[in-house]
C-alpha cells in the first residue's frame, strides 16, 4: 500500500478517542438472616450514568454466590451466567434506571458474605464504575440457620 493512500485513510477515519467509561449508581439491600427453607430477598438498583452497559452483569466476586446458596424463585428479569458467577440482566442505556428484585428460598446453611461489582458480559468485559484499585463492590454478610 502506498504510504500517501495509509495516511489518508488514517485521516479520514478520525480521531481515535479512548472509549467512555462504564459508571453508574449502584445500591443494594439483601436478607442478613435466614432459616433453611425461609424466604429471601435480594434487591439491586442501578442508575446507569455513562454510557450503553450491553449485558449487564451483576457478578459476585466473592466465593459465595447467591444464585448458589439459594433456590432462585424469582429472576427479576435475568438469567444465571454461571461461567460468568453473574446474573445477566440484558442492556441497560445511558440515563436508564432499573431495581431487580430477586426472590429466593434460603437451602444451606452457614455464614455467607457476598461481593457483588458490575460488568459488562460481552468483550472487552469492562467493569462499571472501575478504578485503578478494581471497581466499585456491593457487600454484605448473611446468616442461614
Amino acid at each position: 500500500m502506498k504510504p500517501a493512500l495509509l495516511v489518508a485513510i488514517l485521516l479520514a477515519s478520525g480521531p481515535c478517542s479512548p472509549p467512555q467509561p462504564l459508571t453508574a449508581t449502584v445500591s443494594a439491600v439483601a436478607s442478613d438472616k435466614a432459616k433453611v427453607g425461609e424466604s429471601v430477598q435480594l434487591v439491586i438498583k442501578v442508575t446507569n450514568t455513562g454510557p450503553l452497559i450491553p449485558h449487564l452483569g451483576l457478578v459476585f466476586r466473592s466465593e459465595d454466590r447467591w444464585f448458589e446458596r439459594h433456590q432462585v424463585t424469582d429472576f427479576a428479569g435475568c438469567a444465571v451466567a454461571s461461567e460468568q458467577s453473574a446474573f445477566d440482566c440484558g442492556n441497560l442505556n445511558a440515563g436508564d434506571s432499573r431495581s431487580f428484585a430477586f426472590q429466593g428460598v434460603a437451602t444451606t446453611a452457614g455464614a455467607f458474605h457476598y461481593e457483588l461489582a458490575l460488568r459488562e458480559l460481552v468483550q472487552p468485559f469492562e467493569w462499571v464504575n472501575d478504578h485503578a484499585d478494581g471497581a466499585d463492590a456491593q457487600t454484605w454478610d448473611e446468616t442461614v440457620s
